[in-house]
């Protein structure tokens, strides 16, 4: 894929940096000769003849005032367990013919571990800040209030307990459904109950069937393939019908396992891997069930998908389970495809470069003409559509550790820079060599260290502005149930 000078995504790494060299023009006034004065003309035509073949080549203006938005998040989804990121497992048929059909971005990064710093970021374009706390919640603009003042109706559709009115994520929806997925956890605390993710599909389908005739936007935050790993049949057991030891991928189990109150070997992790990934095939077919709907409703080359994750989830790579604690690839490198509508020409060979999740804002805004919004600089149809490149992506993620301390990661090109708060907590890695992200270069690399360390003091300045908030205890109980709030 060709790589040519263009627009800059992500923060421009300091290395490559240089630095401007000013010129004083020369102002003496001369008459041009007659040959320098044909060579003149020569230039200027050959120039607009250029220009007319560029503006020919470029791609024509969009008609964007049908087009809807459908965004779909698959909760802890990291992107290694996806038949579309190279696992031979077909883990997600539909999510990898969505990818054949629009744009697949092969190292797409999340900028947080655990959810609601993560979604505040994807859904607001901005970074999250450098301690996130489970009370906070987020102000200023996000992509619904944006779209709904662009004359977009719009729904959100969350089974997660932190992307709710509780965290300021209902502004900008005229309906918002907060699915309760804890009921029977709450009644009988052995057990565990997630939400019909089936019946949620179906809410956004009708929804989309009563407003089909407006323009739309439409964010569906399903739980699936977050813990538990218990998907409905014929899911269960799909992909490791043989195991006969006990480890199920229950909330109480993964954090026993966490705590190293239950001890498991290498095959029970398996398991507990492949469980997981039964989870991804059942969010992989509702996703199919709600692409279908688009097409049975003749919205599909009317609407842009998104499909992306808040973060990834962990199996003992670095010592932990679940999310949220450390920002290795596992927690943080997640899916993201983009089917953009035939109009835009996008083209459908895989992104290979960094991109962020943040992204998902500009990006949205940029193809929907919403000026207020449509940072090109960092739009992610403006670099596919012209194959721009320039310095290599960037990506920023934040995350806190188990002792609450701020931890902070940064992407660019090959490399990944982890930064705790204690004294010497760096760790540099080389994700082309070393992708299991094993061997600390720190020591090595001091150079590098330092202006990737420039590059996280840079995105400061792009924070998520959020507020303090009380959580209710109701809402506390059913983040205790996911695993949350146990720090």
């Amino acid at each position: 894929m060709r790589r040519g000078a263009g627009p800059s995504h992500g923060l421009p790494p300091p290395e490559l940096a240089a630095q401007a060299v000013l010129r004083s023009p020369d102002r003496r006034r001369r008459r041009p000769s007659a040959a320098r004065s044909l060579a003149l003309l020569t230039g200027v035509c050959l120039a607009l003849a250029a220009m007319g073949v560029a503006a020919a080549d470029a791609p024509a203006p969009v008609a964007t005032g049908d087009l809807n938005v459908v965004f779909v998040i698959l909760d802890a989804a990291g992107a290694t367990h996806f038949s579309t990121y190279g696992l031979r497992r077909d883990t997600a048929p539909r999510i990898t013919a969505l990818a054949r059909e629009g744009t697949l971005f092969r190292r797409a990064y999340a900028q947080s571990a655990w959810t609601l710093p993560s979604t505040a970021s994807f859904l607001t374009g901005r970074y999250p800040p450098r301690r996130s706390s489970k009370r906070m919640r987020i102000l200023g603009d996000t992509l619904a209030t944006r779209l709904h003042d662009a004359g977009f109706v719009t729904a959100g559709f969350s089974e997660n307990a932190f992307v709710t009115a509780d965290f300021g994520f209902t502004r900008g929806f005229d309906k918002f459904n907060e699915y309760d997925p804890w009921k029977r956890h709450l009644e009988q605390r052995d057990s565990y109950s997630r939400a019909d993710t089936g019946k949620t599909v179906d809410d956004i389908v009708a929804w989309i069937r009563d407003v089909k005739q407006k323009r739309f936007f439409v964010y569906a935050h399903l739980l699936p393939p977050h813990s538990p790993y218990d998907p409905p049949p014929p899911f269960g057991g799909r992909f490791d019908p043989d195991y006969r030891g006990s480890v199920q991928g229950s909330i109480q189990n993964l954090l026993k396992i966490e705590s190293g109150s239950l001890a498991v070997d290498a095959r029970d992790l398996e398991h507990l891997r492949l469980q997981y990934e039964d989870n991804l095939a059942f969010a992989d077919d509702q996703v199919g069930r709600l692409l279908d709907a688009l097409d049975a409703l003749g919205l599909g080359e009317r609407t842009i998908v998104i499909l992306a994750s808040d973060h990834g989830e962990a199996f003992r790579e670095h010592g932990h389970m679940l999310h949220t604690y450390t920002l290795y690839d596992e927690m943080i490198r997640v899916p993201l495809v983009i089917r953009f509508p035939a109009r835009y020409g996008a083209p459908h060979e895989p992104w290979p470069d960094v991109v962020e999740t943040r992204a998902i804002l500009p990006t949205v805004c940029d193809a929907l003409a919403i000026e207020a919004c449509a940072d090109r600089s960092r739009s992610l149809l403006e670099l596919v559509r012209h194959d721009a490149g320039g310095p290599a992506g960037v990506a920023v993620s934040r995350t806190i550790d188990t002792k609450n301390r701020p931890l902070a990661a940064v992407v660019s090109g090959s490399y990944k820079l982890i930064v705790g708060s204690r004294i010497g907590a760096v760790e540099l890695y080389d994700l082309e060599h070393d992708p299991d992200e094993k061997t600390n270069l720190a020591g090595h690399d001091r150079p590098r260290v330092l202006a990737m360390k420039a590059l996280l003091r840079a995105a400061d300045a792009e924070s998520t502005p959020l507020s303090e908030g009380k959580i209710r205890d109701e809402t506390r109980r059913k983040l205790e149930a996911l695993g949350y709030l146990q720090q």
